[in-house]
């Protein structure tokens, strides 16, 4: 049983409570596809079977807003496929510990609610989001259970005196305790007195719900970097709760990209090219190996995406993933941000020391980018590393043991480099244990349309935009630009074709200038000599179907998805 299924009465109350409040339908759907609850009127019109591919691109991208309904790519197979009873519906998906458990749909039948929903997507589309949020607490306090008052006041009082975090779970996740510093840490999350699931990552909660004992890093927002621990409590080796302290550290300076438990998903890297097939199967393979990578290749090729796939794809997805720029550390401040430094140890240093990079990815993942502008000072420190798995901060005289996985990366060429003494040889041969090259964009022009379709699908959401898809004139010029700052280039791309056009698909009056001033002009006659004859073929096949007097060309305007009178004028165009 899902999720949503355990709470099914009281999800009906909610929705019929919410329709009669804004006069919409509204139904409510598992993340198996399976409706769960929905209005009468919903129920009526749409049944109880939904199109699937619909439902699950909700819940692989977090909320999607259907205004042309039966017309959308994802209504292709759909029983009510340019017949749709729905005028508009907009559907956010219901997580649990940012997992996917469900849809919540709200729906409008008629075409006053079309333009209300229309004219005020934004304040419906957070309305959905507080609703999902409310059933992900609904859920989450289901099975709570509260411990005895005078079990409460004891363990209050204990937990009121320590200057750290303190939070106590239950075996579920849910917080039945927690001091006043931890209050303070987390106000800015209305979640933070229900449960685990709300305030901390995925993979901490996991470990936690397992039994087992975390010690790692931890950022609950920009301004607060810590360090979070905990200690299973269990019973007959089952676990009972657990005690989960969150200690304060200094914050990150110079990368404002660091995140100390990165929220990474492992199909970052996209494509389907051969090479970068035979990446992704590379990376299989690596699950458990703590072996150093080198990831070579042009600037804007995806290696730090490569990178966070890689870590997401190891065993210490778990732990953090700490990115650093080589070449944004000044030199003088290179060794105290790797490593860190005690108190007093230079004039400046701040009271307690500060943690260093390394010490900030114990257990986890060191991603060091643009590695050949790394001082050469610096680079017999990071081979002492990587032989003794050990750091010294600066001013102390004390080594820590450290377990970090080193992952590098350059767009240079580092054997030229070695060869030319500005890099040390035996670094290149401990870092490029594994190597990964990342072929660029023009070697891989297969995977041109998938990135496109996905980048348009980000800045569709983060626009508020409803493009449908690019023209073929469009992937044409695509296919034949050279693309030199490769992926990143391709999605600036894309972002500003999405800004700029006013129709629901782009075409190549709204790519940048500088991309249409590096097509040769022949070049571009060709793509549109070539799109006419696949038109003039697909509209003559069409034609042959049904016929070529008045009721079949009828039928192929129809099937074309034209007017009657732009077929004409399009049969008239070709027969000049």
């Amino acid at each position: 049983m899902t999720y949503l299924k355990t709470i099914q009465s009281t999800l009906q109350k909610l929705i019929l409570s919410i329709s009669k409040s804004i006069n919409f339908e509204v139904a409510i759907f598992d993340n198996e596809c399976n409706l769960v609850t929905c209005t009468e009127t919903y129920l009526k019109h749409k049944g109880s079977t939904v199109h699937i591919p619909s439902l699950q691109e909700v819940l692989s991208y977090g909320d999607v807003l259907v205004n042309k309904p039966g017309y959308m790519k994802s209504c292709m197979g759909c029983r009510f496929k340019e017949d749709c009873p729905a005028t508009i519906e907009i559907l956010n998906c219901i997580k649990l510990s940012n997992e996917p458990i469900g849809i919540i749909a709200l729906t409008s039948f008629n075409e006053e609610g079309h333009k209300r929903l229309s004219e005020n997507i934004d304040i419906y589309l957070d309305l959905l989001k507080e609703i999902s949020d409310q059933i992900s607490i609904i859920i989450c306090n289901k099975n709570y259970n509260p411990h005895s008052i005078e079990l409460n006041k004891i363990l209050q009082v204990v937990m009121d005196t320590s200057p750290d975090a303190l939070i106590i779970t239950n075996n579920k996740g849910i917080v039945t305790h927690y001091n006043p510093t931890a209050f303070n840490y987390f106000s800015f999350c209305k979640h933070y007195e229900k449960s685990i699931h709300q305030i901390l990552p995925k993979v901490i909660v996991e470990d936690i719900l397992t039994g087992k004992n975390v010690a790692a890093g931890y950022n609950p927002h920009k301004n607060l970097h810590c360090i979070i621990t905990s200690i299973a409590i269990k019973d007959n080796e089952k676990l009972s709760s657990t005690i989960i302290k969150i200690q304060k550290k200094n914050p990150l300076t110079i990368s404002n990209k660091t995140n100390l438990i990165a929220p990474i998903t492992s199909d970052l890297f996209k494509g389907n090219n051969k090479s970068i097939k035979i990446i992704k199967k590379q990376v299989q393979k690596l699950k458990h190996s703590n072996s150093s990578i080198l990831i070579t290749g042009e600037t804007g090729t995806g290696k730090e995406i490569l990178a966070k796939t890689i870590h997401a794809h190891s065993s210490r997805a778990h732990a953090p993933f700490i990115p650093i720029n080589c070449a944004g550390i000044p030199e003088t401040l290179f060794e105290s941000e790797l490593f860190g430094y005690e108190e007093g140890a230079f004039t400046g240093a701040k009271k307690g020391g500060k943690l260093g990079r390394f010490e900030f990815a114990h257990g986890g993942t060191l991603f060091l980018d643009e590695i050949g502008e790394m001082p050469l000072f610096m680079q017999s420190k990071l081979l002492r590393v990587l032989q003794e798995h050990t750091i010294e901060r600066v001013g102390s005289t004390r080594s820590l043991s450290i377990d970090i996985r080193i992952i590098a990366a350059t767009n240079q060429n580092l054997e030229e480099m070695v060869a030319n003494k500005k890099f040390r040889e035996d670094l290149f041969y401990r870092l490029n244990v594994i190597p990964f090259h990342i072929p660029p964009l023009r070697n891989r022009i297969d995977d041109i349309e998938i990135l496109s379709k996905e980048f348009l699908h980000k800045y569709n959401i983060q626009l508020h935009k409803n493009i449908s898809t690019f023209s073929k004139e469009t992937l044409s010029v695509f296919h034949i630009y050279e693309w030199p700052g490769n992926v990143r280039e391709l999605e600036n791309t894309v972002e500003y074709a999405v800004n700029m056009t006013e129709n629901d698909f782009i075409s190549v009056d709204n790519l940048p200038q500088r991309i249409l001033n590096n097509i040769p002009t022949s070049d571009i006659s060709k793509i549109k000599k070539k799109i006419r004859n696949i038109e003039f073929d697909t509209i003559k096949a069409t034609l042959d179907k049904y016929g070529w007097d008045v009721h079949g060309k009828t039928k192929a305007a129809k099937e074309l998805g034209i007017g009657l009178r732009t077929l004409y004028r399009k049969i008239k165009s070709f027969e000049k």
